[in-house]
């Protein structure tokens, strides 16, 4: 539905802007729209990166071993299929304490890497 509403809005913008005499103002508002784009961009993967290489260190200590502790009886009514033995546990715990800590970016990869381990568990 997206593929057919975005051109749509992209296309009746180009021909207004044609219509009513606007084309300078259009070109300069792209230009200025991709370079907003790519700063967000920039800014993000730092954020990211940087979260991202807290949450690793966070994993190598015991913090990440006390925090799996604690969430492991909520995990386990959640994932009941999960073995007890198993380091998914801890790749959700992670994934748990970053969105806890308002920490979204830093959680998706997080997330990404817990879902490999368990697809190479079953």
């Amino acid at each position: 539905m997206l593929n057919i509403l975005w051109p749509t809005f992209i296309i009746v913008s180009v021909i207004f802007a044609i219509l009513s005499g606007n084309i300078k103002e259009l070109n300069s508002s792209i230009f200025e729209s991709t370079e907003l784009a790519v700063s967000l961009c920039i800014t993000l993967l730092g954020t990211m990166c940087l979260w991202n290489g807290i949450m690793q260190i966070a994993s190598k200590t015991s913090v990440m071993k006390k925090f799996t502790n604690f969430l492991k009886p909520i995990m386990k009514l959640l994932f009941p299929n999960i073995k007890n033995d198993s380091n998914v546990y801890e790749e959700i715990s992670m994934n748990m304490v970053a969105n806890i800590l308002g920490l979204g970016n830093a959680a998706t990869p997080l997330r990404n890497k817990s879902n490999e381990i368990h697809a190479r568990e079953k």
